[in-house]
């Protein structure tokens, strides 16, 4: 803006009736906020609108607003796409949203609505806020979207053979999850109940996510732990398919009476069970 004390013009083009095209018109390289205070579905809806409004008016400095809070921002592309300001964003708050707005540091603050195609079958919703709300011809679609982060964590507790040697207890074992998720990681048991199941392997009251109901399949288990970022658990089949698809630096071992020494010559990150000290958090952590 030319003037620090200026206050940005606030429209909201479904509500007043004007579309937004017909106010950039009179506003030549404007610096323009669609605030967008929807969730993640309709955002990703809206960023083909958002890219075409970018390469219709390439001297507009557009940043859209997204609600402070939601981590919508993590999906953004960040990959170049030829025009503008393909990964602008500026998180807003409610306040903001709703009563000061006009104190924003931009020419125009527009609160898109992006409202329901009201049951017609002609029009998506993306399609819809173009005809209605921005007033470009009609653009449908779905992201680009950022490719995002893997945060799937498989945990082993339990082996068929030796459970006294080789098992946590369920305290420890709540604990291990509990740092998983504490890191910002998503646990999932990976302990299929194959035809050699040991009955006392029971899951953990804790376990939230498990994949004992699946179908048992050896198969299964490689594309479970291909799939996730990383892998933490004790000494059983789990582990060493996991140091087969894994690289060994996304391997953590839950020792007991076994170490890593016995099975593989690889330096893998590693717990002693009977004196836990959260060593699986800052192993994520460090990933």
């Amino acid at each position: 803006m030319s003037e620090d004390l200026k206050k940005a013009v606030v429209c909201e083009p479904l509500k007043d009736g004007v579309l937004l095209v017909n106010r950039l018109e009179t506003m030549p390289k404007a610096t323009v906020l669609l605030v967008f205070w929807h969730g993640v579905g309709d955002l990703v809806m809206f960023l083909p609108l958002y890219y075409r409004l970018c390469e219709l008016y390439p001297d507009m400095d557009f940043t859209i607003g997204l609600p402070k809070g939601l981590t919508h921002e993590e999906i953004i592309a960040c990959e170049p796409l030829g025009f503008g300001h393909f990964d602008a964003y500026r998180l807003v708050t409610g306040e903001e949203v709703n009563d000061t707005a006009k104190d924003l540091p931009f020419d125009l603050v527009a609160k898109i609505t992006f409202p329901m195609s009201e049951g017609q079958k002609v029009l998506t919703k993306g399609e819809f806020c173009c005809v209605h709300e921005l007033g470009i011809p009609p653009v449908c679609g779905h992201g680009p979207v950022s490719k995002g982060v893997n945060r799937l964590v498989a945990v082993h507790f339990q082996i068929t053979c030796l459970p006294d040697s080789c098992n946590p207890d369920e305290a420890t074992a709540e604990r291990v999850w509990n740092d998983i998720l504490e890191a910002g990681y998503i646990p999932i048991e990976c302990h299929f109940q194959h035809v050699f199941h040991n009955p006392v392997n029971k899951k953990f009251p804790f376990v939230d996510a498990t994949v004992r109901r699946c179908r048992p399949q050896t198969s299964s288990l490689v594309g479970l732990l291909r799939s996730c970022a990383a892998f933490v658990g004790v000494v059983s089949g789990p582990v060493h398919v996991a140091l087969a698809a894994l690289p060994p630096e996304r391997v953590f071992l839950l020792e007991k009476d076994f170490t890593r020494e016995m099975f593989t010559k690889h330096d893998i990150a590693h717990a002693d069970l009977r004196n836990y000290k959260n060593e699986v958090k800052t192993f994520l952590e460090g990933l």
